[in-house]
Formats: C-alpha cells, structure tokens, sequence
C-alpha cells in the first residue's frame, strides 16, 4: 500500500460513525491527542472534552530514532469538548542555580562552582573563588585568619598587628589591655606608655626595675647590672651590685677615693682625695686632697706648739679671745637648724655688752642684720644664735634669731662679722663662699671679712649635705681663713668641733 493510502484510511478510522446527518463535524484536523517521538524526546498535546480515543503508534526504531513507517513523525489526535491543554518536555536531569537545591558543580545550594555566584559567608567552599568574600577558610566561605602582619586589626591583637597572644608586642602609643601587650611592660589606660624611672617596671635600658642604664638611677646592692655605673656601690659583680667594700677597687659607698676614707675605711694616703681631715693619714685634707703637714693644714702637726703655728717652721701662734667658733648656714630642705655659734676661747669671762653680730650680702656689700648680744660668757663657754624652737643644751648661752635669717652664699658671697661697738672695732669675721674684702659697718668703719687667705672654693655649706663650717681645731684662731676653717659632717653646737 502506498503511503498516500496508508494515511487516509488512517484519517477515516479516526473519525466516528454518524447517524445523526444534522450533526456537524468537530473543527480541525485532528480529536485527539498528538504524540511526535523524535530520538529521545517525546512530546505529547492532548485536548479533553471526555473520554479521549486513543489510537496505537507506529514502533520507532530505537537505533535510528525513526519509525518503521517512513515518516519521521507519527500523530495520533483525539478531540473532546473540554478545552484544556497539557505540554511536557523530558530530558533527563536538569542543573539550574535557582532550583534550591545543591547540585552540579555548585559547592553550596545554588552558589560556588564555575557557573553559579559566589557564596556569602558561611557556606560551603572549595576555593577561594567560590566565595563572595574571596575567602576559603576551612572549606567555609569567611574572613581570612587573622596574621601578624596583615596590616588589620584582627585576631586578638590590641592594635594594627601587635598585642594580645599571639603577635609581637605594641610600642608606644598603640593600644592595649595589659602589660604584656606593650614593649614597655607598661599599659597605662589603654595605651602603651614610654618606659619611665617610676614605673615599677624593669623595661627600656633599665638593669633592674627603676634603675641602671643610662637614664635612671643607679640600683642598690643586689640588683640587676650590666657595667660598674649601674651601681650605686660603682661595683658590678656577675650581674649584680655589689655591697661596698673596703677592698674592691671601686670608690664606692662613702669612701672619697678607692678603698679609703669616709666613715668606714681607712683613712687615705696624701695627694688622695678627701672631704675632712679625718679622710686623711695626715689628718689633714686641703682644697679636697690629703696633704702632709704645713703650717695651714688646720692640724697641730710637725714641729707647731700650736694649730699651724709655733715651732721652727710656722708663724707664731694667735691671740685668744671671742671667736666665732662655727656656723650651719645651709641644710637639706628648710634651714630650720641653722647656727652661729661663738666661744671665749680665753681664760677669763668677757663681757658681752655693747658686742654684736654682723650678717653681710656680699652681692652688695651691705649689711641686712645686727644681732646685739649681751651679758658675760665665762671662759670657754659657748654662746649659740639659733631660732627659738632650736635646743642648746647647758650650760651653753642661747640668743634668739628669726628662722631661716643666715643668707646661703651661693652665686655670690656672704658673711659674718662680731664687732665690739664700743671699741669701734672687729673682733672676728668669716666670709663663705667668696671673699668679701670690704664692707661698711655702721659705727665700725669699712673692713675686710677675709683673715689671711680666703676660704678655698671648695670649703663650703651648702644643701647636699648635712654639716657646718667650724674652726679646727676647736677654738683655733690663727687669723688666716684657709687654714682656720674646715667643712666637717658633724656639726656640734654648744660643743667642741669635731673633723
């Protein structure tokens, strides 16, 4: 049969036996439904209106993907009245970035992979480019681990790259939570402070906590050292400062050269330095070295009948009389102890009436205080002028002055003259830390506070210390100033001068 044929008797059994010559036919080619097999895929159309009418297909070829017939397509219509139409494509399964689900390549639902978009945080990853953030973290989509060098503040550092447990610690001015964080060892709220002196940490060039190196001060014994100068003792003894001694070839503790003078070594050899006779073999310390015996050492040595006077080689020895003995014109702090003190170095009472003292500023040359003394001070007694609350035990005198009245010397001279006005004349005077070689006294004339020699630059009272100007020996009156007067440690008013 020829395929013509074929098709029409095919169309004629599709079309249902009528008995009715009124009823028309239903429109179109074809009633029911439609099915085109090509290869793999089948369409089906179908139009309901009831019970449809199924027509059996045509076998395709499962090779070719053809039919046995010779058409490449075969359709099968049914009609009914119902006017609702049904399309379906099958073609195995399907990768859609919005389907909901994870599949394909994607490494998340819908997200990751080559063709989907990149992942938010917290998804599922492979590599970086899966991610939004660029960050595979663990095979999580996030932030990048934290590192020391990130130029981030991250992690649990303190500040941009340092501090907390895991980075270097901060420097200056970067913030932080504890010591630890800074370099310094020092956080002080929140931010790490400059290593300091006072700190109460052992930070900067410091050997110990506070102290050594080249900013703080020197560290006490059995601390931390690097070099002698670490050391208030000036000795570094395996890392540690040493406690002074006698014998350790270091000028340390109270010594005034190595190993020598001060209160618990030996005194030292002439052409050492000293502070006070008693630093010296000689008993005889002169513009700060020990010297031998001379006749203005203030040491009754060699051939003198006297101090720095008599025998063969000195001048004659000095009248006695009123001197002033000793004066504490300056102590740390307030000077609350100041003194002059003045004793009869005679064997007989001298009456004090119509005497005075003198207190001069060598800035100007003028006198700024006449102090009027009065009864009699048997032969060595002491008189002492001291403000009130200061002591002066018996049977010294005492003789009230304001506080604080005795000027300190200085950048330029002061002194201090005794004068008898009703002989218009003076007794003693001292002149300290500078001459002062005139200067007009009311009722006395111009006169000269320098006896003999000036006091060396170097014999003073000043606040560092604490001690006094005193005649040494006690009492010794040779009328030359370098010779008479001493510096010494131990002041002692109303009682005899000691080095």
């Amino acid at each position: 049969m020829s395929t013509g044929t074929r098709r029409l008797a095919a169309l004629f059994l599709l079309f249902p036996a009528c008995n009715n010559d009124a009823q028309e036919p239903t429109e179109g080619l074809s009633t029911g439904p439609m099915i085109t097999s090509v290869g793999a895929t089948q369409t089906t159309t179908s139009t309901t209106s009831g019970e449809p009418t199924t027509t059996a297909e045509p076998t395709t070829d499962a090779t070719t993907g053809s039919s046995t017939d010779e058409s490449e397509t075969n359709t099968t219509t049914s009609t009914s009245t119902d006017a609702s139409t049904t399309t379906g494509t099958s073609s195995g399964a399907v990768e859609s970035c919005e389907d909901g689900e994870e599949n394909g390549s994607e490494t998340d639902v819908d997200c990751g992979g080559p063709a989907c978009p990149a992942c938010v945080d917290g998804s599922a990853c492979v590599a970086d480019t899966d991610c939004a953030g660029m960050s595979c973290v663990d095979a999580v989509c996030g932030p990048p681990a934290a590192t020391c060098d990130d130029a981030v503040h991250n992690g649990s550092e303190t500040d941009v790259d340092c501090g907390g447990a895991d980075c270097p610690a901060c420097g200056e001015s970067q913030a932080c939570a504890e010591a630890v964080d800074c370099a310094s060892q020092s956080c002080v709220d929140g931010s790490c402070a400059a290593p300091a002196c006072d700190d109460d940490v052992e930070n900067g060039e410091e050997t110990a906590v506070d102290c050594g190196g080249p900013e703080c001060e020197p560290c006490g014994d059995a601390l931390g050292c690097e070099v002698a100068d670490d050391c208030k003792s000036g000795v570094c003894d395996g890392g540690l400062c040493a406690i002074p001694l006698c014998n350790d070839g270091a000028k340390n503790g109270d010594e005034t050269d190595v190993d020598c003078g001060g209160a618990h070594c030996d005194p030292c050899d002439d052409g050492l330095a000293c502070e006070v006779d008693g630093d010296c073999v000689g008993d005889d310390c002169t513009g700060g070295i020990c010297v031998g015996a001379s006749c203005d050492d203030g040491v009754k040595n060699g051939g003198e009948t006297g101090v720095d006077c008599g025998g063969p080689d000195c001048a004659p020895c000095g009248t006695v009389g009123l001197v002033i003995n000793e004066v504490d014109y300056d102590q740390p702090g307030n000077d609350t102890a100041e003194f002059i003190e003045l004793l009869n170095t005679s064997g007989a009472p001298i009456d004090l009436s119509n005497h005075a003292v003198v207190l001069v500023n060598g800035a100007n040359n003028s006198t700024y205080a006449t102090i009027n003394l009065a009864g009699t001070l048997a032969a060595g007694q002491y008189l002492v002028l001291a403000h009130a609350n200061f002591v002066v035990p018996a049977p010294a005198l005492k003789v009230t002055i304001t506080s604080g009245i005795v000027q300190n010397g200085g950048t330029s001279p002061d002194g201090i003259a005794l004068v008898d006005k009703s002989a218009k004349k003076l007794v003693d005077a001292l002149s300290y830390d500078g001459p002062i070689t005139a200067v007009n006294i009311a009722g006395i004339g111009t006169v000269s506070l320098v006896e003999g020699t000036p006091l060396p630059s170097s014999v003073i009272d000043d606040a560092a210390s604490a001690g006094s100007l005193a005649r040494l020996p006690n009492g010794q009156d040779s009328n030359n100033a370098a010779s008479d007067w001493k510096f010494t440690k131990k002041p002692t008013p109303a009682a005899g001068n000691v080095p």
